[in-house]
């Protein structure tokens, strides 16, 4: 099937053509661990270039130019250059300590391509074809609002000392996790984030998430609908390491681990559903907001039922304001990716 074919297919079409091959890639991947699992660095490495299945998704699928700017921000060809270098630079720098577990040709095979994956996104971010120009231009050609950055950064930081300081005012047990960050120093976060950015999951998912499934069915539907369907693929996503019980410590075992990360998932897909219009299709916000999500919970800092009421009232707090229940207007192609404001 070629790419113009897949272009031509309605937009429910195409969100199912671009689930199944985000699944298959991912799935395929995890599955293979039970196989390798006696060697730890190929296990991990399969582990993370799974992340990057619904990325790979999003660009097999790109066809036509979605309506709206981002097709016409491309960014510079030195600034591609610079960033894209920089990007296999410090990825390289990140993984180096694994070279020293690399036990085979596949192994040092894998570890490459993981390397690669990132600086290639980025050199296909500043492509002149249109199709991947509209899907990751985004990411250096920064269009969004700076608040939209520090609100990716500190939403669920502060989410989450909120958290913590209710628990502790009703006499409840905060827990241990806060620790961790005040042992660790300023270079072992940083090097956590960029790990985390990475091969954790944010660039990988987020090209294929809110890169391109969330604006295909933002065109048609609403946009708390969209993200109720976008949380629902994303959460149904990691199946394969539910499976393997990587959640179980935090989500709990079995079925009922699996449906708090249903109803998770869509919590957290309005919310970034709000921020990515709100920041103007701004992929690189959300990018930095997945990544924040993931190193604040349960790792700097505790997870509470405190921190699930916080959300879901700042959650419904911007679905009133924004009013989100809204099917975006025929006229209206830029609401099909973010909201004026």
């Amino acid at each position: 099937m070629s790419a113009h074919t897949l272009g031509e297919r309605a937009p429910a079409a195409r969100a199912v053509v671009f689930v199944t091959i985000a699944f298959a890639i991912s799935w395929s991947l995890w599955f293979l661990h039970p196989l390798v699992a006696q060697d730890q660095g190929i296990a991990l490495t399969l582990d993370q270039l799974a992340t990057f299945g619904p990325a790979v998704a999003a660009l097999l699928v790109a066809d036509r130019p979605a309506p709206t700017s981002g097709a016409h921000d491309q960014p510079p060809r030195l600034r591609v250059i610079l960033a894209a270098l920089a990007t296999l630079a410090v990825t390289g720098l990140l993984l180096a300590p694994r070279w020293a577990d690399v036990s085979s040709p596949l192994a040092a095979a894998l570890l490459v391509l993981l390397i690669a994956i990132p600086a290639t996104l980025v050199w296909i971010s500043g492509s002149r074809d249109p199709r991947f120009a509209t899907l990751l231009a985004s990411i250096l050609s920064p269009r969004s609002p700076w608040w939209t950055y520090l609100v990716a950064l500190l939403l669920f930081p502060a989410a989450s000392l909120l958290d913590s300081g209710l628990v502790a005012l009703f006499g409840g047990e905060v827990g241990s996790q806060p620790r961790v960050l005040a042992e660790a120093s300023w270079t072992g976060i940083l090097i956590v984030f960029g790990v985390t950015l990475l091969f954790g999951g944010p660039l990988g998912e987020e090209i294929g998430w809110r890169g391109w499934l969330l604006p295909t069915l933002q065109s048609r539907l609403s946009p708390l609908l969209s993200s109720l369907i976008v949380g629902l693929v994303w959460g149904l996503w990691h199946l394969p390491l539910h499976l393997r019980g990587v959640y179980d410590g935090d989500m709990g075992t079995g079925l009922g681990g699996f449906a708090v990360r249903i109803a998770s998932s869509c919590l957290l897909a309005v919310i970034f559903t709000w921020l990515y219009n709100r920041s103007r299709g701004g992929l690189l916000v959300v990018i930095l907001l997945h990544t924040s999500v993931n190193n604040t919970s349960g790792y700097w800092l505790p997870v509470n039922i405190g921190l699930t009421i916080v959300l879901l009232a700042f959650a419904a707090g911007v679905v009133v304001a924004d009013r989100m229940y809204l099917r975006p207007t025929p006229a209206s192609h830029r609401r099909s990716t973010w909201i004026p404001v």
